[in-house]
C-alpha cells in the first residue's frame, strides 16, 4: 500500500465489458477494488461503492479509503498489511469498521490478492469487500440473547443442557455448571452425567430412564436432593426425549432448576396451614384431619377413639393482666406439659386462644380415657413461671368417645366442647364425660347466648335493689344493685343462669357498662329525695379490668346521672387482688381518689390474702352468706371464721357488711360481735326499682 500523500488516481467504471465478473459481485453482494501499484490507481467497483457510501461520480483515493477504517481497527490493519508486504504474501484477510460519511457504520471485510513484480516490489492488488454488518448484527443480537438467557437462568436458577447420543456429546449452560458446581469447560462422558446424582439416589434415577426408554416416555420429571458442606439443595429436571426411527434415544435437553427455596416456601406454607407458629402444635385443620382418620382405623377393628378438649382456667386474666407475651409463654409451657403426660401416638393440638385438643387413638375402657384426663389436670398442679412471676393456672377437661357418643369428627368434638362447658360449671379444674344431656345443655346454652346479645339492644335488662340496714339503728343506708334479666318469653331468668355465659362470652363488660349508668340514675334519684345519703353498691367483673375503660366508664356513668361519687360503692371479689397486677390496683386507685368505696365481695370464701388488704385501697369487708347461715347455731369453725373477719376489719380501720341474714338470731349476733351493716332476707329481698321507693320514703 502506498505511504499516504503520494499521486492517486481515480479510473471509473470496470474495467473492459466483463459481464460475469459485474453479475457474480451483484450475486454475492461483494465488491471490488483494483490497485496499479504503479500508477497509483484505483478502480472502485459500484458495490464497493455502495458499500462505502459514495456515489459513481465521487472521486475516490487511498487516502481516502485508509480513512474510513475507524480509529480502533486502522492500526491492526496498517500492521497487517506491511507484514504482508514484508513477507511477500499473497493474500491479506482483515475485518474493520468503516465509518461513512452519513455517520453510519458498516462492519466490512477485505481480502486482497498481491502481485509482486521482479524486483520483489508490488505490482497491484485486487481487493475483495464484502459487508459483514447485516451479518454481524445477527450475531450480536444472537450473542445479546444468549448473555440474557444466561442472565435470566442465573436469576430464576435455571438451567439447561442435552446429550446427543449420536456423537456422545454434552452440552451445559453456564447456570447449569454452577449449578452442578463443574468448571465452565467440562466435558463430561456418559459415565460422568451419572455420577451427578447423588449415590443414593443414583439407581431409581437409572431406573427411571430406563422405564422411560423402554417405554418411549417423551418427557421425564424428577428430584434429587444434594447433602452438601454448605447445606441441601434440592434439583428439579426436566427432560424431553427424542428417539430414532428404530425407537433408540436420540437426544436428551433438559432444564435443572433449584428448587431449594421453593421448596423451603413450601414447608413453611404447610407449616403454617397445618401447625400452630406459637406451640409448634398441630392447628384445628389438622387435628380433624387426624381425629377423622382415626375414627376411619377405628371403624375398620372395631376399636374406640376418645377425644378430649381442655381450656386454661383464669388464662386470659393473666393475659390480660401481665401481657400477651406472658399469655404467650403460658401457652407454650401448657403445650409442653401435655406432650410430657400424653402418649407419643396421641395428637395434641391448639384449637386457637387458651383451647387444647388430644385424639386418643385405641381406648380401650371410657375410665382409661378418665385416667388420661386426670394426668392432664395433675400436670397443672405445679406453678408456672411467666414474666417472672409464679402463677397457677388449672384446666377443665371435656371428653367424648367413639363410637358410642358419636359417630364423625365433628359431632364427637361437638360432644366434648359439650363436656368441657360441663366441667366449666362444676367449678373448674375437672374432667367430665359427654352424655346426651349435656347436648341439650349446649343447645340450650347456645340458644341463651345468641339471646342475651340481644337483651342489651332490647331493654330486656333491669336491676334489683337489695336493701342494706345499720344494725345499731335500723336505719336505711343503702342497697346492693342485682342483674336481672326480663325475658319476654322465659320471664326473669335466674343470675346464676346468664352471669357465667355473660363472663365467658365477654357480654359482662357492656352489660356491667349498663349497670353502672342504670344505678348511678337511682341513686341520684333517691338521695334527691332522702334526708341522709344513701350508697348503692354495683359488683365488678375481672373483665372490666382490662383495657384502661373502667374509670372513664365509672365517670361518665356519674356525669350522666349528676351522681356524687360518695353516693357510689363498687363491689369486687377477692380472687382480683390475688393476681398482683398493677393494673387492677392503678384502677382501684383512681375510682378510691374520685371519692368511690371500694368493697371485697364474699370475703374469706376464695384465698388468704390478707396481706394485700393494706395495699389496695379497700374501706369495706362483705363477710359471705356461707358463713352466716352457719352462725350462731354452729359453734365451731364458721363462728371463728365470723368473729376473725370482723376483727380483721375492725384492726384495719374497715366497715363490715353481713350477707344472707336470715333470722333475728343471726342479727344480734353479729350485732354483738360490731357487725354495723347487714343485708338479707329479714330485712328485704332484691326487688325492682319501683319497689325500693318504699324503703326510700320510709327513711
Amino acid at each position: 500500500m502506498p505511504a499516504l500523500g503520494q499521486r492517486e488516481v481515480l479510473t471509473a467504471g470496470p474495467p473492459g465489458s466483463d459481464v460475469c465478473l459485474r453479475a457474480a459481485q451483484h450475486l454475492m453482494e461483494v465488491g471490488f477494488v483494483r490497485w496499479d501499484a504503479g500508477s497509483d490507481a484505483l478502480h472502485v467497483s459500484p458495490e464497493a461503492r455502495a458499500m462505502l457510501g459514495h456515489g459513481l461520480d465521487d472521486e475516490m483515493t487511498v487516502s481516502h479509503l485508509m480513512s474510513l477504517i475507524g480509529a480502533p481497527d486502522a492500526a491492526r490493519v496498517r500492521d497487517l498489511w506491511s507484514g504482508a508486504l514484508a513477507q511477500r504474501h499473497a493474500t491479506v484477510d482483515a475485518e474493520f469498521a468503516a465509518f461513512l460519511r452519513d455517520g453510519s457504520v458498516r462492519r466490512l471485510r477485505g481480502v486482497a490478492l498481491l502481485s509482486y513484480g521482479a524486483d520483489g516490489g508490488l505490482a497491484h492488488g485486487i481487493i475483495g469487500l464484502q459487508d459483514l454488518s447485516a451479518q454481524h448484527a445477527v450475531l450480536q443480537a444472537l450473542s445479546d440473547s444468549e448473555a440474557r438467557l444466561e442472565e435470566i437462568q442465573e436469576i430464576a436458577q435455571f438451567g439447561c443442557w442435552e446429550w446427543d447420543y449420536t456423537r456422545r456429546q454434552a452440552r451445559f449452560s453456564a447456570e447449569t455448571l454452577r449449578m452442578l458446581r463443574r468448571p465452565m469447560d467440562w466435558t463430561p462422558g456418559m459415565r460422568d452425567l451419572m455420577e451427578l446424582v447423588p449415590e443414593d439416589q443414583r439407581n431409581w434415577v437409572a431406573e427411571l430412564y430406563a422405564k422411560a426408554f423402554a417405554e418411549k416416555v417423551e418427557t421425564l420429571r424428577y428430584e434429587v436432593r444434594h447433602v452438601e458442606d454448605d447445606g441441601t439443595r434440592d434439583l428439579h429436571t426436566v427432560a424431553r426425549i427424542s428417539y430414532d426411527a428404530h425407537g433408540h434415544p436420540k437426544r436428551l435437553l433438559a432444564t435443572v432448576q433449584d428448587i431449594t427455596e421453593l421448596k423451603t416456601y413450601r414447608r413453611q406454607l404447610h407449616s403454617l396451614s397445618f401447625f400452630d407458629p406459637l406451640t409448634e402444635l398441630p392447628n384445628r385443620a389438622l387435628f380433624v384431619d387426624r381425629l377423622s382418620q382415626a375414627l376411619i382405623d377405628a371403624s375398620w377393628h372395631h376399636q374406640q377413639v376418645g377425644t378430649l378438649l381442655l381450656d386454661l382456667d383464669r388464662f386470659k386474666d393473666i393475659n390480660d393482666s401481665l401481657g400477651h407475651s406472658a399469655g404467650d409463654d403460658l401457652l407454650k409451657q401448657a403445650a409442653q406439659r401435655l406432650r410430657q403426660v400424653l402418649r407419643e401416638y396421641d395428637t395434641i393440638a391448639r384449637l386457637g386462644g387458651d383451647e387444647f385438643a388430644v385424639v386418643l387413638p385405641d381406648v380401650r375402657h371410657a375410665t382409661d380415657m378418665g385416667s388420661i384426663a386426670s394426668k392432664v389436670i395433675s400436670a397443672f398442679k405445679a406453678p408456672f413461671t411467666v414474666s417472672g412471676q409464679e402463677v397457677f393456672v388449672t384446666a377443665s377437661i371435656g371428653g367424648a368417645l367413639y363410637p358410642s357418643d358419636a359417630q364423625d369428627a365433628n359431632q364427637l368434638l361437638q360432644h366434648a366442647d359439650a363436656a368441657l362447658y360441663h366441667a366449666k360449671g362444676q367449678g373448674r379444674n375437672n374432667f367430665q364425660f359427654y352424655s346426651s344431656d349435656l347436648t341439650a345443655q349446649a343447645s340450650a346454652r347456645l340458644t341463651m347466648e345468641s339471646e342475651l346479645h340481644k337483651a342489651l339492644a332490647r331493654d330486656e335488662l333491669e336491676l334489683h335493689y337489695q336493701p342494706k340496714f345499720d344494725l345499731a339503728s335500723g336505719r336505711l343506708v343503702g342497697a346492693e344493685a342485682l342483674m336481672r334479666w326480663n325475658h319476654p318469653e322465659r320471664g326473669l331468668v335466674p343470675p346464676v343462669q346468664f352471669i357465667p355465659l355473660a363472663e365467658d362470652t365477654g357480654l359482662i363488660v357492656p352489660m356491667g357498662a349498663w349497670a353502672l349508668r342504670a344505678a348511678c340514675v337511682a341513686a341520684a334519684d333517691w338521695n334527691r329525695r332522702s334526708s341522709h345519703p344513701l350508697k348503692i353498691a354495683v359488683n365488678l367483673s375481672a373483665r372490666q379490668f382490662p383495657g384502661g375503660e373502667l374509670v372513664n366508664t365509672v365517670r361518665e356513668a356519674l356525669s350522666a346521672a349528676h351522681c356524687l361519687p360518695e353516693w357510689l360503692e363498687l363491689e369486687i371479689t377477692e380472687s382480683l387482688l390475688l393476681d398482683g397486677r398493677d393494673e387492677v390496683r392503678s384502677v382501684l386507685e383512681e375510682l378510691s381518689q374520685l371519692g368511690i368505696t371500694i368493697a371485697i365481695d364474699d370475703f374469706g370464701t376464695g384465698y388468704s390474702a390478707l396481706s394485700y388488704l393494706t395495699r389496695f385501697p379497700v374501706q369495706i369487708l362483705k363477710i359471705d352468706r356461707a358463713f352466716i347461715k352457719e352462725v350462731p347455731s354452729d359453734r365451731g369453725n364458721a363462728e371463728q371464721l365470723v368473729k376473725a373477719i370482723v376483727s380483721l376489719g375492725q384492726s384495719l380501720n374497715m366497715a363490715l357488711v353481713a350477707e344472707g341474714v336470715e333470722t333475728q338470731e343471726q342479727a344480734d349476733y353479729l350485732s354483738g360481735l360490731g357487725c354495723e351493716v347487714v343485708q338479707g332476707f329479714l330485712f328485704g329481698k332484691p326487688v325492682s326499682r319501683s319497689s325500693f321507693e318504699q324503703w326510700v320514703h320510709a327513711a
